[in-house]
Formats: structure tokens, sequence, C-alpha cells
């Protein structure tokens, strides 16, 4: 009998610190099949990947405890791919935010999805 292959659903990490926009992106996501988990601070963000690699990440610039890049850093290091959705231009931030994909709040959720999607897409053919 031939093993049959499961596919595991991508994993999205959402790191925004507004609770709709969140919800938003998550639901959009998870339309497209990803499993997502949601974080609104970089203390959270850290305490999550201590424990999870994602497959992409979804950053706000400007979270509840500040502006520091640190879970970026983090995520850049892993290689993990990450769009940067915010109000903030990342030119004018952290460097480990420049060279992302950049959607500039507000935008629309298809759009980021559809980003998120390709980049995850990306991913897995390298």
């Amino acid at each position: 009998m031939p093993e049959e292959i499961v596919m595991q659903a991508p994993l999205a990490l959402i790191i925004e610190d507004e609770y709709l926009i969140a919800c938003d992106v998550a639901d959009g996501l998870k339309a497209l099949g990803f499993e997502v988990a949601c974080v609104a601070s970089e203390r959270a963000a850290a305490t999550w990947l201590d424990d999870n690699q994602p497959d992409l990440a979804i950053i706000d610039i400007q979270l509840l405890d500040g502006q520091r890049g640190a879970a970026a850093a983090r995520l850049k290091e892993a290689g993990v791919p990450f769009v940067v959705h915010s109000g903030y231009d990342p030119a004018f931030q952290s460097p480990v935010f420049h060279g992302a994909p950049f959607l500039p709040k507000p935008a629309p959720i298809r759009h980021l999805v559809e980003l998120a999607s390709r980049l995850v897409g990306d991913r897995t053919m390298s």
C-alpha cells in the first residue's frame, strides 16, 4: 500500500497590536489554508518564537511595547520571510525592516494575503 503524502498547512505568525486588523488578516490567511498565530508585542513574539517556527510572518512596526524590530531580526536570521504591514514606512525605521515586502496600512486584506501566499510558495519551491 503506497504511503499517503500529507501536506501540512503553512504556519503564519501575525505580529499586530490592532485587534481588528489581526483578526481580518488571520481570517484571510485561514481562508487560504494557513494555520495562524497572533501576538501583539515584541515580548509575546519572542516567547512564541521560542517554541515555534512559522513559514511566514506579517509584522506591524509599531507594537504594544514599541518598535525595536527584535522579532523581525529573529525571523530574518532564521530565514523566515515576512511582510511589513504598517502605517510606518520601513525605509525610515530599523534596517531589519529594509528589503522586506511592504504594504502600507490600510492595505486591502486580499492584497496582503495574496502576497503572503506567494512568499510561502516561493519558499517551498526553492
